[in-house]
């Protein structure tokens, strides 16, 4: 059975990141993940993804420069924001971004619910 789709997952934590690429995984969807902000902007922009699950909070960029780079990425795939930070914050970045939200924690049936929702078909 082919993959889904591609996604991208935005994680500075290593153990979340593996936690998502694992449940990702097991969803039958395709799993990257990068760790700071330039290896982001980096791979959605060589890269075409089904989306994007982004955590705020990376290494090498505040939020705002974050939200700032990623409005100039062309072609930038939906994005999922999850994480816990405060909800003024999530929701101004998602306003800048048309991004969904989801506040951490989070279950997984929520996670994949969102990620259904909003993933672009595999090309």
């Amino acid at each position: 059975m082919a993959k889904r789709a591609k996604i991208l997952v935005i994680e500075d934590d290593r153990d979340s990141s593996e936690m998502l690429l694992e449940m990702l995984g097991m969803a039958d969807y395709e799993v990257e993940s990068v760790h700071s902000a330039d290896q982001a902007i980096a791979a959605l922009t060589e890269r075409r993804y089904g989306a994007a699950l982004l955590d705020l909070t990376v290494k090498g960029a505040t939020t705002a420069e974050l939200v700032a780079r990623l409005q100039g990425v062309p072609e930038k795939p939906p994005i999922v924001i999850f994480s816990a930070r405060m909800p003024e914050d999530l929701r101004n970045a998602a306003e800048q971004l048309s991004a969904a939200v989801l506040q951490k924690p989070a279950s997984m049936a929520t996670l994949l619910t969102t990620m259904e929702r909003v993933v672009r078909p595999a090309a």
